[in-house]
């Protein structure tokens, strides 16, 4: 019985010891999975770059399921037969390698096991008895808790290769140029040989050495029955690499984007098209210097493709490494301000709402929206635009009337839905100036949004990375993206630079201009049936440069990429529209009453397009002789007929009348009617001409405005025109405000009749 009892404590002893260590001295297991380097790869699976992590090695995990079974199985026969087998260490090799080494008198045979090995590899230690002791014991710890295949893919991911390469997947790039996958036999042997001795049997240093080497592993692995003498002569007829690759740098902004979205992943594949980068890369440096000489300082781009919304290309600046210009920040993602590049969005927006048609008229005269006027990019106004001309020549005026009509809150959502989250704001921080760019958009947002036009408006958003495609949303119309395209691909554009316009053939692109206030940002977007692609030109520190504009600065390298990219690009209106032509009066493209004498058709959106009765022409009573208007009791008593005259929109003809601009007015009332109403014009009470209005400057400019007051007979609105600019209008009896500002300044007040007074006015 005490001998069972010691035979017993013999066996479990040893066991119970090693589980009181291993629970009081775990393997550290962090040691096993060490940081890996970030890995982005092309859409066709290539490396572009490898980003090393904070102890700058180069690691590319792999799983044993990604490795060739040759590879497997000569590491295991060349490094460990019986690693399937031994619980950690092998008592047989150890006692043959101390025979061996006995009698060489110096150590010429090692016995450590392959989780021998990874124990080393965790927690390096001298070679002493002691540090020996440990490493068995760390390697039995490793068996225990792992299983062979665990311990197997932990050795691959973790063997030395020289320099600072650790593992199989990035010793297979950097000296090969390939995934483990695809090795050879001779290229497996070399690499089951590297560990042993990196800078030994480094072929760089030692290419004989190196392959002497290599040769005895083959002949090993022939010995041992694990691959066939024919497959070991062919792989020692394979050479040695002479230099080892350099890690990729490609697209490097585009690379630091598509990491920053997978969010901490390890391998990036993603969307990057070699090609179109690579045109993209030359065609901004082809016209960077001649942005530089008059003071612009970088450029980014964006290529997407339209159907997947895939980005194929970005180039973030002109030179990742010109620290100078800071290079390595991205403007394609940075937040700038879009300028006009919005206004497609808001009109696009208007034909679905129904308020307008391509062929809709606009007023472009100078307003005041409480204290704002905005200006056209040349200083002028046209008095009546369609929307056509007003988009296609970028007036600033229409286009904020507009968002007036389709209110800034709806705009901001739909710029929201359209991927633009960087208008963040509330959107009364915005208010009207949205739309000539008070607000901040990223190049590839806005490039994205373009894409929607391009693909008759289903959204869906861009993405950098390899991924199953979202369901598309839709944000506008076909029908609406079709007008709007129509009006972005006219090839006469005034905001295309003519020298470069006759120098160079236009491609067939929807295309869009924009600079921001201050001459900051210069923008070019446009799209063609397969990709939407985005120019942005400025200074990364936000200072602006006199005289920049997308048309000169962004549009001629939107066309060079175009041209580049896709050498002959399409755009046709797709098949089976719901577009129809309508007829409506020539003067105001609205439905013909019996007094429109000329008329014309054009397109609109049945079902949504929203037309009225033009209420521009009406019929009048004038004395057959004289030509007078009658009205009245007179008409019975005079000889008459009937003309149709035009009457324009109150506002316009008060604009043209304060621009003293000739217009068709109405003829005059003939004086013996006197039972009208006197045809008499408005006049001004307040400001009074003949009285200086002093400023205080211990009060606020809101609490010292100017009453605006006018004797008027029979006129139902008023407009007030403060030097050519509409400050306000309403009925007569509605009290309106002028905020002063010094100097002298000129008065004119229009009623709806197109009847006028004007006084100067002075403030002090």
């Amino acid at each position: 019985m005490k001998r069972l009892v010691i035979v017993v404590a013999a066996i479990v002893l040893p066991f119970l010891l090693f589980a009181i260590v291993d629970f009081f001295a775990p393997f550290p297991e962090a040691r096993l999975h060490r940081p890996p380097a970030t890995v982005v790869f092309d859409r066709d699976g290539e490396p572009i770059r490898m980003i090393l992590p904070a102890d700058h090695k180069m690691r590319i995990p792999v799983s044993l399921e990604e490795l060739p079974p040759e590879l497997i199985r000569a590491l295991v026969v060349s490094e460990d037969q019986w690693f399937w087998r031994h619980p950690g260490v092998n008592p047989i090799a150890i006692g043959r390698a101390a025979i061996s080494n006995l009698r060489a008198g110096r150590i010429v045979s090692g016995a450590s096991t392959i989780p021998m090995q990874l124990a080393r590899m965790s927690q390096p230690k001298s070679r002493t008895v002691g540090g020996k002791l440990l490493e068995a014991f760390r390697a039995l710890q490793l068996v225990h808790h792992h299983t062979r295949r665990e311990l197997l893919e932990a050795y691959v991911n973790m063997a030395p290769y020289g320099a600072n390469i650790e593992g199989i997947g990035a010793a297979a790039y950097l000296y090969f140029g390939k995934p483990p996958a695809q090795l050879s036999l001779g290229e497996i042997a070399f690499l089951t040989t590297l560990p042993r001795s990196p800078n030994r049997y480094d072929p760089l240093r030692d290419h004989v050495t190196a392959t002497r080497a290599r040769d005895r592993v083959l002949r090993q692995l022939r010995d041992r029955g694990a691959f066939s003498s024919a497959q070991i002569e062919q792989a020692m007829r394979q050479p040695l690499p002479i230099e080892r690759r350099k890690p990729p740098f490609i697209a490097p902004h585009f690379c630091d984007y598509a990491v920053q979205q997978a969010r901490d992943r390890a391998r990036v594949y993603t969307t990057l098209d070699r090609r179109v980068q690579r045109l993209a890369e030359q065609q901004v440096a082809s016209r960077i210097a001649s942005l530089r000489a008059f003071g612009v300082g970088q450029t980014a781009v964006v290529v997407i493709d339209n159907r997947t919304r895939e980005v194929v290309a970005m180039v973030g600046s002109a030179s990742f490494f010109e620290a100078a210009r800071q290079g390595q920040v991205n403007g394609a993602a940075a937040r700038r301000s879009p300028g006009s590049t919005l206004k497609p969005f808001l009109y696009a927006k208007a034909f679905d709402d129904g308020l307008l048609i391509p062929d809709s008229y606009l007023l472009d005269i100078p307003t005041d929206y409480a204290g704002y006027v905005p200006e056209n990019y040349d200083g002028t106004y046209r008095g009546r635009v369609s929307v056509r001309d007003a988009l296609v020549q970028s007036l600033n005026a229409p286009a904020v009337r507009v968002l007036q009509s389709e209110r800034v809150e709806e705009f901001v959502k739909l710029l929201r839905r359209g991927g633009l989250t960087s208008i963040d704001r509330d959107p009364s921080r915005y208010g009207l100036p949205l739309i000539l760019g008070a607000g901040e958009v990223r190049l590839v947002d806005l490039t994205n949004f373009y894409a929607t036009l391009a693909e008759g408006g289903l959204h869906r958003p861009a993405t950098v990375l390899r991924r199953a495609q979202t369901q598309p949303t839709r944000i506008f119309s076909r029908e609406a993206t079709a007008l709007v395209t129509d009006i972005l691909a006219e090839v006469k554009r005034p905001d295309m630079p003519r020298a470069w316009q006759l120098a160079r053939e236009m491609p067939a692109v929807a295309w869009k201009t924009g600079t921001s206030y201050g001459h900051r940002d210069a923008w070019s977007v446009g799209f063609s049936e397969r990709y939407a692609i985005g120019v942005w030109a400025g200074n990364f520190d936000g200072h602006g440069q006199k005289g920049m504009s997308g048309s000169e600065f962004a549009a001629p390298l939107l066309f060079d990429l175009f041209r580049a990219i896709e050498g002959d690009a399409h755009l046709r209106r797709p098949d089976g529209l719901g577009i129809s032509t309508i007829e409506v009066c020539a003067i105001s493209h609205q439905l013909p009453t019996e007094f429109c004498r000329e008329r014309t058709r054009v397109e609109y959106i049945p079902d949504r397009t929203h037309l009225h009765a033009c209420e521009l022409h009406r019929a009048v009573l004038v004395d057959a002789k004289s030509g007078e208007r009658l009205a009245g009791d007179c008409v019975a008593q005079t000889a008459h007929r009937t003309i149709i005259v035009t009457m324009q929109p109150p506002e316009l003809v008060a604009w043209w009348r304060a621009q003293e601009q000739p217009f068709e007015a109405l003829p005059p009332l003939a004086k013996r009617c006197s039972d009208v109403a006197t045809d008499a014009p408005p006049k001004i009470v307040s400001p009074d001409g003949a009285t200086p209005y002093r400023l205080r400057r211990d009060a606020p400019l809101e609490f010292q405005e100017i009453l605006l007051t006018a004797q008027t007979n029979d006129a139902a609105q008023l407009f007030w025109f403060d030097d050519g600019v509409l400050v306000a209008s309403g009925v007569p009896s509605q009290r309106m405000f002028l905020r002063p500002k010094r100097g002298t300044h000129q008065l004119v007040v229009v009623d709806d009749g197109g009847r006028s007074d004007s006084i100067r006015y002075r403030v002090e």
